[in-house]
């Protein structure tokens, strides 16, 4: 199963440095990618930043990567040689060509707010040519929010982080939202002090810090919907079309807020989506709330014997806390004291358009989880094959750090190979493996 490296859809593997080759595959942020060297002695072609480049072995069709280049260094090697270092990015380089602007809601046009419906929309509206067929159903629900231009990575990976599972893109352009440690490693348990020539790995060093700690989170910044409703009351002169509000109205659902005309029931809408203030299309029935101006506009001109009444629920200054309680017993039983390690969060994307603070508690709730005592990571080399981010094993120890027998996952490796077998054989990788005990990296 020799590797075939293609650059822009052809091959050019004869042209690849495989000593230069250096993969990682990584869930933090913007990780994956490679690097290789490519000589071509002729200078007959050259690579282009933002040709897609594939490594994979011929006849199982395995991608060991799959991604973009990003950027190109050309240097001379020789009177009529060149050569080309290469850095790639995984998938996520194009999964985030576009912005994802919408409001998902438990009510209106993306009225589902299931963690694999909303990761499958986001998916199929604001990307192109990535696959849903890697999303877990039945992960949990989420919280209210509104996009305004985010990238769907970022998207993905906030909806994920709240949920405590992974969001990556495959090297088969398809989205996985799963839970961590859904796959096992391909060294299931790892005894540290049974080590033997035979255990396929090697240069264990663990750590532990301090340095970080978070386990009282007070977040701040956003806007959350009132729990009860405002009115206002215009009388109209027969002149003025816009009516302020002075706050801004959580929705226009008819459950959050009620528009009438002496008495009678107007139909919401939202002011230029809806409806424009340059034209007079809509009706004496209509209402268009205006967002940016926290106001409301009509069509028409009330006259002075008609009354405009509006009754909304509004969106106010909101704040809360959240503590980790066991996080902070063993912080005090480590230290002294309460144990207690504030830390703030100011966001106004955690603005939620129901009467709670769901999104900053989830968001609260995933800082603790991941930062709210020492961590217990490990970094090894391996070379049992098959090593990739989000897989699980068991580690343990009767001496080392003082003891411990803990489920590890795999954050991030990176691979380079040992040899290359040319036309026949198996290429065989070298893996340097980063892992921690909790199921999201630090």
């Amino acid at each position: 199963m020799p590797l075939v490296i293609s650059v822009a859809g052809s091959t050019r593997t004869t042209s690849c440095d495989f000593q230069s080759l250096h993969i990682t595959q990584s869930v933090v942020s913007n990780a994956g990618g490679a690097e290789t060297v490519i000589h071509v002695p002729d200078r007959s072609w050259h690579p282009a930043a933002a040709n897609e480049y594939i490594v994979m072995t011929s006849s199982d069709s395995v991608k060991h990567f799959a991604g973009t280049i990003t950027e190109i260094q050309e240097e001379m090697a020789g009177l009529t040689q060149l050569r080309y270092r290469l850095t790639a990015k995984d998938y996520l380089y194009l999964f985030d060509r576009m912005m994802v602007t919408e409001i998902y809601a438990s009510s209106g046009p993306t009225a589902n707010l299931n963690a694999d419906t909303v990761i499958a929309d986001i998916t199929t509206r604001f990307t192109t040519g990535f696959s849903t067929g890697g999303i877990q159903s039945g992960l949990g629900t989420l919280a209210q929010r509104r996009l305004d231009y985010v990238y769907p990575s970022d998207a993905c990976r906030g909806i994920a982080e709240e949920l405590q599972v992974l969001f990556y893109v495959d090297y088969d352009k398809v989205v996985n939202l799963r839970t961590p440690g859904s796959d096992a490693a391909p060294i299931p348990t790892i005894d540290l002090d049974t080590f033997s020539s035979s255990a396929n790995w090697s240069n264990c060093v663990l750590s532990e810090a301090a340095a970080n700690i978070k386990n009282r989170i007070i977040l701040q910044g956003y806007k959350t919907k009132s729990t009860v409703a405002y009115q206002n009351v215009f009388t109209g002169d027969g002149v003025s079309k816009f009516f302020p509000l002075g706050y801004e109205p959580s929705g226009i659902a008819t459950t959050e807020l009620v528009a009438t005309l002496n008495s009678v029931t107007l139909t919401n809408k939202t002011d230029n989506i809806d409806g424009s203030p340059s034209t007079t299309a809509g009706s004496t029935a209509q209402v268009f709330i205006c967002y940016t101006n926290m106001g409301a506009r009509t069509d028409f001109s009330p006259s002075s014997t008609e009354t405009l009444s509006l009754t909304y629920n509004y969106m106010l200054d909101g704040g809360t806390q959240v503590d980790d309680a066991a996080a902070q017993t063993e912080m005090a039983s480590r230290e002294g004291g309460d144990g207690v390690h504030m830390y703030a969060v100011n966001d106004p994307g955690l603005t939620n358009y129901q009467s709670n603070d769901n999104l900053a508690i989830a968001r609260g709730q995933g800082l603790t989880a991941r930062y709210g005592r020492p961590v217990l990571q490990a970094e090894f080399d391996s070379l049992e094959q098959g090593w990739k981010p989000g897989q699980a094993f068991a580690m343990s120890s009767v001496y080392r750090m003082g003891g411990f027998d803990k489920t590890f996952y795999v954050y991030q490796t990176e691979k380079s190979l040992i040899n290359h077998p040319g036309t026949t054989g198996t290429p065989m990788w070298r893996y340097h493996i980063q892992a921690g005990a909790t199921p999201l990296p630090l």
